[in-house]
């Protein structure tokens, strides 16, 4: 794995990989020689206020439970969806345009090792959608530059809660929501 602060992003126009230091904002074409210690912060206890109607190791917020995944629990789309049915949720998907902010805000005290984090949306005959029994895609909030077709699933970037597409096979964090 790459050190913390570091992401691997497919980059188009220069047909190839890049390296992102979400940091320091360094950017580079070989990937970075050092390399972290230990596994990174530890988790960030969920209180009593938090976790409210929800199960342990849940957020509650806007009659829903969110599972933000663990520092170094990576997984592909494909993965993270099956993580996410294992836990009784399924992937992230906004009934509500605020709560990618809300999950932005979280995630700058949890921490998680990507700088982007799984969502339902997927590409299907050349339209994104949530997947079935979700509300349609309309006024989605992309990141600048946003779709650029790196990719067929869609992605949060943690640091401004805007939606990027992503390569499906790309391993993040992810988030899991339920029914409260």
């Amino acid at each position: 794995g790459l050190p913390y602060g570091w992401e691997k992003k497919f980059d188009g126009k220069m047909n190839g990989f890049v390296y992102i230091n979400h940091v320091t904002g360094e950017t580079r074409t070989s990937p970075p020689t050092h390399r972290s210690s230990g596994t990174g912060p530890a988790p960030v206890q969920i209180s009593a206020r938090e976790q409210g109607a929800c199960k342990s190791g849940w957020r509650y917020a806007f009659n829903f439970c969110y599972y933000i995944s663990a520092f170094a629990d990576i997984q592909s789309h494909s993965g993270a969806q099956a993580a996410c049915k294992t836990q009784g949720g399924e992937l992230f998907w906004p009934q509500f345009v605020y709560e990618s902010f809300f999950l932005k805000k979280t995630l700058n005290k949890v921490k998680i090792s990507t700088h982007f984090f799984w969502t339902n949306g997927e590409k299907h005959g050349g339209k994104w959608d949530w997947g079935i029994g979700h509300p349609a895609f309309s006024n989605p909030r992309w990141s600048p530059g946003q779709p650029d077709g790196s990719g067929a699933c869609l992605a949060v970037y943690s640091r401004t809660g805007f939606l990027d597409d992503q390569p499906c096979e790309t391993q993040y964090n992810y988030v899991c929501k339920t029914k409260a």
